[in-house]
């Protein structure tokens, strides 16, 4: 008769874990992960496909607008957040005084045409003497002529003792130097007038830069006159005013601001550890906080030349003092597509969320 089956062996006794080595083993984990962090954690930040950041606001030119000449404010035909126009008057000095300059200015300048024309007049009158004294030149030359030719022939007579006296060839004599003294007179009298018609010259050209002057006067008062009135550069909104009709203003007191409406775009503050991918031309998600559930489509515009810290009234030195490394922020220029659902109600300083796809198509600088 055989045995009976001998049991199984029995199972080894489980592996007892020191408590020691399960806190070394988790320590050693931990230590493992905050390594990976630390060494890896910006380079994943910057590889990431989608780059956000909620820094981001809108922005856009914003021009205040100043008087150039001092006066009484008559009229302010804008008023508190208005839409403008291009050239629309958006305030008005009283202008009595500046008129009263440009017709000062058109006076004076009237006078010195006057004076370039009696001066023309004088040259035809000057001119008309030269001709008189080369003319009578030409006379005197003629008898100068015949006076030689006298005196010539006395002295031949007296010499072969056919006739004449030495009276006539001396009255012949004394013809021919009166004769040739009245020509010099008369050669003169004619660089006289050539001066005098040349002096008249002069005084043209002067009377002519009088009338440039002139004509720069009236063009600086007919401009200082145009400038009593400040009207719109641009298409936009109004902010609020800061003048009232009959407040005296000085020269550049700012009397309102201008928005020009709907042109608007987005800078975007992104860390520089995001700034790996990001190229211009990428397109972009804006979400504007008024709007949540209005997503706008753009494109990455340009990329500040420095961190905004540089830009800043007071530069950091880190070459000062204990160094703490802070991770410093890029402003990124931003686009929006066009059309645009909410054109008319964005506004400059709203606050928006940011997400570009660093895997777009990155092209050329968008303006």
């Amino acid at each position: 008769m055989t045995d009976a089956a001998a049991p199984p062996p029995a199972a080894p006794p489980p592996v007892a874990w020191s408590p020691w080595l399960v806190r070394l083993a988790v320590l050693g984990l931990a230590a493992v992960l905050v390594a990976a962090f630390a060494t890896r954690w910006d380079r994943w930040i910057g590889s990431a496909t989608r780059q956000s950041t909620n820094d981001a606001y809108l922005q856009s030119d914003i021009t205040p607008l100043s008087f150039q000449v001092s006066g009484i404010v008559r009229d302010m035909p804008v008023g508190d957040f208005q839409r403008v126009r291009i050239g629309d008057p958006v305030a008005i000095i009283v202008d009595d005084d500046y008129r009263a300059r440009v017709e000062q200015a058109e006076a004076a300048l009237a006078a010195a045409d006057a004076a370039i024309a009696q001066f023309d007049i004088q040259k035809r009158i000057q001119r008309a003497l030269v001709d008189q004294a080369e003319a009578n030149v030409h006379g005197l030359e003629a008898d100068a002529w015949r006076a030689r030719l006298e005196e010539s022939r006395q002295h031949s007579l007296s010499e072969q003792g056919l006739a004449g006296t030495l009276q006539a060839l001396q009255q012949a004599q004394a013809t021919s130097r009166r004769a040739q003294a009245a020509l010099e007179a008369g050669q003169a009298l004619v660089d006289q007038q050539k001066a005098a018609f040349d002096g008249i010259d002069v005084q043209v050209r002067q009377a002519q830069a009088t009338r440039l002057q002139r004509q720069a006067d009236l063009d600086l008062a007919r401009i200082t006159l145009d400038r009593t009135t400040i009207r719109a550069p641009a298409d936009g909104m109004v902010g609020l005013r800061q003048v009232r009709p009959g407040q005296y203003v000085g020269q550049g007191s700012q009397i309102i601001t201008l928005v020009p409406l709907p042109a608007v775009w987005v800078i975007a503050n992104y860390k520089e550890t995001q700034m790996t991918r990001i190229r211009a031309g990428q397109p972009a998600t804006i979400r504007v906080d008024s709007f949540p559930d209005t997503p706008l489509g753009g494109r990455v515009a340009a990329q500040s030349p420095a961190s905004g810290s540089q830009f800043a009234l007071l530069p950091p030195d880190n070459a000062t003092g204990n160094f703490t490394k802070i991770v410093q922020r890029i402003p990124v220029k931003i686009v929006l597509d066009d059309p645009n659902p909410l054109r008319d109600r964005l506004r400059p300083g709203m606050s928006v969320v940011v997400t570009i796809d660093t895997e777009g198509t990155a092209g050329e600088t968008v303006r």
